[in-house]
């Protein structure tokens, strides 16, 4: 008897919650770029966002739950859709929300003007200035990745960085921080995180399922 209701327990879990891992997300986002693709669209990039073993859990729509499987990961997809506005859309483990417009401020457009900056320039790791064993076993490192995908006039490059290369530390400096929050990607990194703050707070990503 006990064995049935656990087998009915698991079933019952299997559907009230859905669990999508990276693949499920990269999929949604690959169809997106695909459509964009398609609709000769001169100028998209994504940006996914994600903290090694941070788990997330949703309500849907339809009430059910969904969570995410191991890690969450959220991708946001940005295209030109004329000379004063970029469309976005926004991807998770859990599916896709409805796009949105935002104008392109001054900053994002100096930026995504210069593509060759944003091409060749890279991150550099942490370093700290002052070599000590026990530097990182002193600071709370939360590992955090962006990761970039920008298809500019059908020519594809990626970039890709630790939040924990932006950082400093008051006991062990890190001489590559200066550098690499002056880098276009970083300040386009920058506008793109204050976006999607404002709309989390406003309340403004509703989901498309």
């Amino acid at each position: 008897m006990n064995k049935i209701l656990v087998f009915f327990a698991l079933i019952l879990t299997s559907i009230c919650f859905a669990q999508n891992d990276e693949g499920f997300v990269d999929a949604l986002v690959a169809q997106k770029m695909a459509e964009l693709e398609m609709q000769e669209n001169p100028e998209y990039f994504f940006r996914k966002d994600y903290c090694d073993g941070n788990i997330q859990m949703f309500v849907m729509p339809d009430g059910s739950t969904c969570t995410s499987k191991s890690t969450y990961y959220a991708v946001y997809v940005f295209w030109k859709e004329d000379k004063d506005n970029l469309k976005f859309q926004k991807f998770d483990n859990c599916g896709s929300f409805k796009p949105l417009t935002i104008s392109i401020n001054k900053t994002m457009a100096k930026v995504l003007k210069d593509k060759q900056a944003l091409k060749t320039e890279e991150v550099k790791p942490y370093q700290p200035e002052k070599v000590d064993n026990n530097a990182y076993g002193n600071m709370s490192v939360k590992s955090c990745h962006k990761e970039y995908k920008f298809v500019f006039e059908g020519k594809i490059f990626e970039k890709s960085f630790k939040e924990f290369d932006l950082t400093d530390d008051s006991k062990n400096k890190n001489v590559n921080a200066d550098y690499n929050n002056s880098l276009n990607v970083i300040k386009l990194d920058n506008e793109i995180s204050e976006i999607v703050k404002n709309f989390e707070k406003s309340g403004r990503f509703f989901r498309e399922n």
